[in-house]
């Protein structure tokens, strides 16, 4: 199978390389981003790190902006039973196939071995394979040697949860990117109403959009009080 694999899968709408707030992980943006320049990109990246790191967002960015320029480009979510690993072995080499929580096929070894294969086939290729997880190559529970060494022969980059300190601008800019402007005393509000990771912090801004959206409704603080109410139950 030389062509392209549809996948029944959507990228988050939200996520961009232009609204990833990099704090602690610009390096880590710049070297995904670069993948979009066919000229010039490594055949390999590797990105690990904790839940709501921003590894998920990085790689539906790449796919949105590589396809934006009419890029092949597949998301893989790892061990989703609906994907065939067979499958996945023979996707397209001139693709940017990004895989996503490699966790959850460690272990595995017929995943790894499809992994290993497309690996090698993008190498001789024009395509990239960027795989994330929660650990480096070494440390991810890897059955085969040889794909845990190659994950890590390409850039391999550490991303940090976002501090408390960047919060507010993370959401700040979320917001603006989406069009809408957040006023110190929502964000304030909010921080004080959400678990204070990205993705929960995110997730709601995502809600509070469609629903001043559907609603025709700025964003205030009674407005976010409402609807926050509504979705926590209180």
């Amino acid at each position: 199978m030389t062509g392209q694999l549809n996948l029944p899968l959507r990228l988050a709408d939200s996520a961009s390389f232009e609204n990833f707030f990099p704090a602690a992980n610009g390096e880590a943006l710049a070297a995904v981003s670069a993948i979009t320049d066919s000229s010039a990109r490594p055949r390999s990246l590797y990105l690990y790190g904790s839940p709501a790191s921003g590894k998920s967002h990085l790689l539906h960015a790449l796919c949105r902006g590589a396809t934006e320029q009419s890029q092949l480009t597949v998301f893989v979510p790892a061990g989703l039973e609906s994907i065939e690993p067979e499958l996945v072995s023979q996707l397209n080499p001139s693709s940017i196939v990004c895989v996503d929580d490699l966790e959850n096929i460690a272990g595995t070894r017929v995943w790894e071995e499809a992994l290993l294969e497309l690996y090698e086939r993008v190498q001789g290729s024009t395509g990239a394979l960027v795989v994330a997880g929660r650990r480096p190559p070494g440390e991810a529970g890897l059955l085969l040697p040889d794909l845990a060494t190659r994950l890590a022969v390409g850039g391999v980059y550490s991303l940090h949860p976002l501090a408390e300190a960047d919060m507010a601008d993370a959401m700040r800019l979320r917001a603006h990117r989406r069009g809408l402007e957040l006023s110190d005393a929502v964000i304030s509000y909010l921080l004080r109403r959400v678990r204070r990771d990205s993705a929960t912090v995110f997730a709601m801004l995502d809600h509070l959009d469609a629903q001043a959206f559907s609603q025709q409704r700025r964003l205030t603080v009674p407005f976010v009080r409402e609807v926050a109410a509504e979705l926590l139950g209180d």
